[in-house]
């Protein structure tokens, strides 16, 4: 079986050097760091610098670029790849960029799966969790078993479903991170973040994913009383001259959910159930709310 992998940064080194004990391996990369050419001088494998007339022998393609290229790299692989051969799009493009690759390559009888990495490769390397979506996905989790790459398949999943799953645990994680820094360093600042972790210690004995649940579930019973405690909170990073950015958004938001309250307020019950609490919150999403923060 020959496998390209087509991006030698980071996350197509690690999965070339896994993958190089179980496929005939091969590389490319436009402009390959020498990290790049290490591996490659180091496993003996070829590396090509553009797609071309090689991968008409090539069975399977992961791609490692990132999501700005990928669909310019699928459609530069998808020239050359021959019938039946499968694309494993690992990059971070939109959904809507994997579903067109993915119809593209069809067209061509190119098989296609969305494929994203749900943490860290830097942290768990190869037992960082893959999820796959698309006609190819039970191909791809095959292939990824082999090499002890955990992965998963949707069930039902469209190209770019793995791709949006992804991209919105990145709106959590990634908001937590921003709030995280202002939150810690503010922290610092004022001697109390030993302290701050101990009042923090209810969060971590109920998880997060219950914690999410219950503060948005809530957030239509307390959003206005809440939206003055971040008032409170900005305030007190600004008197520290300190970084409140993040938090500044999250009172917008609170304004805004205080506005949908007054103008579309929900049935009583509403938020006795997450589902009932997202439904509404969902309905108003797109009604003009707008307040001055």
């Amino acid at each position: 079986m020959k496998l390209a992998i087509i991006g030698c940064g980071e996350v197509g080194r690690l999965y070339a050097r896994a993958a190089s004990a179980h496929f005939e391996v091969v590389l490319c990369d436009s402009r390959p760091a020498p990290a790049a050419r290490e591996l490659a001088a180091e496993l003996g494998l070829p590396l090509h610098e553009s797609a071309g007339e090689w991968l008409g022998t090539v069975d399977r393609v992961w791609s490692c670029v990132t999501g700005d290229v990928s669909a310019t790299v699928a459609d530069q692989a998808g020239a050359h790849l021959p019938a039946g051969a499968t694309f494993v799009d690992m990059s971070t493009a939109t959904p809507a960029d994997k579903l067109r690759s993915a119809e593209n390559l069809s067209g061509r009888g190119i098989e296609y799966a969305d494929a994203v990495i749900m943490g860290a490769i830097g942290l768990t390397g190869l037992d960082t969790a893959l999820l796959v979506s698309g006609a190819a996905a039970a191909v791809a989790v095959k292939d990824f078993a082999a090499i002890g790459a955990p992965a998963r398949a949707l069930d039902g999943g469209r190209p770019g479903d793995a791709a949006a799953l992804k991209l919105l645990r990145t709106v959590l994680t990634k908001g937590l991170e921003a709030l995280g820094v202002e939150c810690l360093v503010a922290a610092e600042k004022q001697g109390v973040r030993d302290e701050l972790y101990r009042v923090l210690a209810d969060i971590d004995t109920q998880g997060l994913t219950s914690f999410l649940n219950a503060v948005v579930r809530t957030h239509l019973l307390h959003a206005e009383r809440r939206s003055h405690e971040v008032e409170r909170a900005v305030a007190q990073l600004d008197e520290a001259q300190l970084p409140s950015s993040v938090l500044a958004g999250s009172y917008g938001l609170y304004e805004r959910t205080v506005a949908s309250l007054a103008q579309n307020p929900p049935e009583p019950g509403t938020a006795d159930s997450i589902d009932s609490a997202v439904t509404w919150l969902l309905s108003v999403s797109d009604t003009d709310t707008t307040v001055a923060v």
